[in-house]
C-alpha cells in the first residue's frame, strides 16, 4: 500500500459509519466511566429492592 492515496469517499461507502463518532479519548473516557457508575449504582438499588422482597 506504499504510494496509495486513500479515496475517502470510496471508504465511506463502503464503511458508512467512519466518521461518525468522536475520537477524542478524554471525552469518551469520561462518559464510558459516568455508564459505568450510573450501572453500579442501578444494581445496587436492584439488589435493595431484591432483598427488601426476600425479607417481607
Amino acid at each position: 500500500m506504499d504510494g496509495e492515496q486513500i479515496n475517502l469517499e470510496e471508504l465511506r461507502q463502503r464503511f458508512p459509519w467512519i466518521g461518525l463518532a468522536s475520537i477524542d479519548e478524554p471525552e469518551l473516557s469520561a462518559r464510558y466511566r459516568e455508564i459505568q457508575a450510573e450501572a453500579r449504582k442501578d444494581r445496587e438499588i436492584v439488589e435493595a429492592i431484591e432483598a427488601a422482597r426476600r425479607s417481607a
